[in-house]
């Protein structure tokens, strides 16, 4: 009987092991596909890369849309469009700063996010805040501009109120500007990445729809606004939704810890607003400094220079939180294979397009300005030069974000700034337009890049001594 009974319980156990297999061979090409995902998703250059593609979907809706603005409100309500839509460039100071410290605090957490957690929580605090004090100042200014009591002022119909929405939009969108940077933390820069193309390309339909209809200035405003307001919300939500375990929470907060997190952010703050200062408003320089056609030409200059600036910055973005997770595992060599990753990136991007602007800068400015402006060979070489320059500038600003490299990061960046004015001032009154590109070039390579490869070698140094002691 023993035996009668254990045949069918050997056949049982050997159905079930067959099943247990059958399902272990389903399930594991998923979990290596998932697996693979999550390297490559992490892998610094394939961040780059989704980043630098989704910058070139934005400059390309971008620049498809001038030619049908233009053509729909005109010159005068095109220049109120511009002038609303640069405001947006000031969404990297939005977050105080405090956004930059959320990324360090996350690239180290190592899937336990309780610290990241708290931080987050009184972030999202301080950000409410300020953009509960900003809102309203923003719609007091409004109202009063309404009554005739405002001391500022704005020329062009609809142009007050396009202002006003791009200024709301910006204070709205203050504490939403954690989303990304929660990302950019995880890794998750890839996808990131992808939202922000779907953002550019959805403002983009927008607008079109809204032009169609004749909306008018303060719509087609509205929907440059109003679309990536909404994917910051969506993005947001799903992102929480999947991480439960970086959900903020208000009783998480204090005002000790909301002091703490305000004081994070400030070395950040004053970093971004020290290399706006110092390299942003050139073109106001030029104005003072140079005649008309100088200022003209270095101004078709510096926006070529711009646009390669700002791809270099968001193709180094990715490197900063796993340099920051190297150093703080005292991983020198880590740290150093990512220094090299960043800086042949870097490089190979500069390099390829000073080649360009040698070869054609010319050429395409003509084709650019139909043939308004031509630029000399002098500043041509200037911006060649420049843009070398300025990548191994981003290299080292991004890798010095980390918080060991910081303090040394702000002193670097003040005297540099200051520097490369003087010595802006300087060239541009016997040199003309290219002694700007030349200012910037020698005081950063004296007074920020010289030193900071020094101060990241000897740091590499002593991690690497303490990691073989």
């Amino acid at each position: 009987m023993a035996d009668a009974r254990s045949e069918p319980d050997a056949d049982k156990l050997a159905q079930g092991g067959n099943r247990i297999m059958a399902l272990y061979s389903v399930a594991a090409p998923v979990n290596e596909r998932a697996e693979v995902w999550s390297r490559l998703r992490s892998n610094p250059l394939f961040g780059a890369a989704a980043g630098l593609a989704a910058r070139v979907i934005q400059i390309g809706s971008t620049l498809a849309l001038v030619p049908i603005l233009l053509s729909h409100l005109g010159s005068e309500q095109f220049a109120v469009w511009l002038a609303a839509s640069s405001l947006m460039g000031a969404f990297s100071f939005i977050d105080l700063g405090i956004g930059s410290g959320l990324v360090n605090h996350i690239a180290v957490s190592k899937g336990a996010y309780n610290t990241a957690r708290t931080y987050l929580s009184n972030a999202l605090v301080a950000l409410t805040l300020f953009s509960v004090v900003s809102t309203t100042v923003v719609c007091l200014t409004f109202f009063s501009n309404r009554t005739g009591s405002s001391f500022v002022h704005f020329q062009g119909t609809g142009a007050w109120e396009a202002f006003f929405v791009t200024c709301l939009t910006l204070c709205i969108v203050s504490p939403l500007s954690l989303v990304w940077k929660i990302r950019l933390g995880l890794g998750e820069t890839a996808i990131q990445s992808t939202w922000d193309a779907f953002a550019s390309l959805a403002t983009f339909c927008a607008i079109v729809v809204s032009l169609q209809f004749n909306a008018g200035i303060v719509a087609v405003v509205a929907s440059f606004c109003a679309v990536p307001l909404a994917v910051h919300c969506l993005n947001g939500t799903l992102l929480l939704r999947r991480r439960p375990d970086l959900k903020p929470s208000l009783s998480l907060t204090s005002a000790g810890k909301l002091a703490t997190v305000l004081k994070s952010g400030a070395p950040f703050l004053l970093v971004n607003a020290i290399n706006a200062i110092s390299f942003s408003f050139d073109s106001v320089l030029a104005l003072h400094l140079l005649d008309a056609e100088q200022a003209a030409q270095f101004g078709v200059a510096q926006k070529m220079a711009i646009a390669v600036q700002t791809l270099l910055s968001i193709g180094l973005t990715p490197f900063w939180p796993q340099f920051r997770a190297a150093t703080a595992e005292q991983n020198a060599r880590g740290a150093c294979g990512l220094l090299v990753s960043a800086f042949s990136l870097a490089l190979l991007i500069a390099g390829s397009v000073s080649t360009v602007t040698l070869l054609f800068g010319d050429d395409v400015t003509r084709f650019w300005t139909r043939g308004r402006i031509s630029l000399p060979n002098d500043l041509i070489i200037g911006v060649a030069i420049w843009i070398p320059v300025f990548a191994v500038n981003a290299v080292l600003t991004s890798l010095m974000s980390v918080p060991s490299l910081l303090p040394m990061h702000l002193k670097l960046a003040s005297l540099s700034g200051i520097c490369c004015f003087v010595a802006k001032v300087a060239l541009a009154k016997t040199l003309g337009g290219v002694g700007l590109f030349w200012g910037n070039s020698f005081g950063l390579c004296a007074f920020f890049i010289v030193p900071a490869s020094f101060v990241i070698a000897r740091d590499l140094l002593r991690m690497q001594r303490r990691k073989g002691g």
